[in-house]
């Protein structure tokens, strides 16, 4: 299966973007990415309500549908819980401002957000639904993906 592959020109050269790889482009590059259950967790605090011009609504409407559907934790602290459990697993710069190699699997924003939202069970279809992770320890991925999968079973 081929995936789109997107180039950019940026002052005279090309910037290619692919996601399989973790080029996702520069407006991408420090941004954070939002669990589904967050955005749920958005959407269902009291006195939220949709107001403003009916396009923004109808969007608002329908984003609020889909975490309504495919949120996979419902409440704020399995949510908390799910965030600490990826967080210890991010790629964080040592003092130096080098990655660390010995703190867990050194996780982008774009990974974590992936793993918990695509509820995976097991390495091989973590490695295939996220290619960026071929690359990371096995048995730290594997123990990652058993407490993910735990939290979902009591959740």
């Amino acid at each position: 299966m081929s995936v789109p592959v997107f180039q950019r020109r940026r002052r005279g050269h090309a910037e290619v973007e692919d996601a399989s790889q973790g080029r996702l482009g520069p407006e991408f590059q420090d941004a954070g990415c939002l669990l589904i259950s967050e955005v749920f967790l958005f959407f269902s605090r009291p006195g939220e309500s949709m107001t403003g011009d009916t396009q923004g609504t109808a969007v608002a409407q329908k984003t609020k549908e889909y975490v309504d559907e495919f949120s996979r934790y419902k409440e704020q602290s399995t949510i908390r819980e799910v965030r600490a459990l990826l967080i210890k697993h991010a790629a964080q710069p040592d003092l130096d401002g080098a990655a660390s190699e010995d703190k867990g699997l050194q996780l982008t924003q774009f990974e974590m957000a992936q793993l918990a939202n695509l509820a995976i069970s097991d390495v091989d279809e973590a490695r295939t639904l996220i290619p960026t992770l071929a690359s990371k320890d096995e048995a730290q991925l594997e123990s990652l993906l058993n407490e993910l999968a735990a939290i979902r079973r009591f959740a």
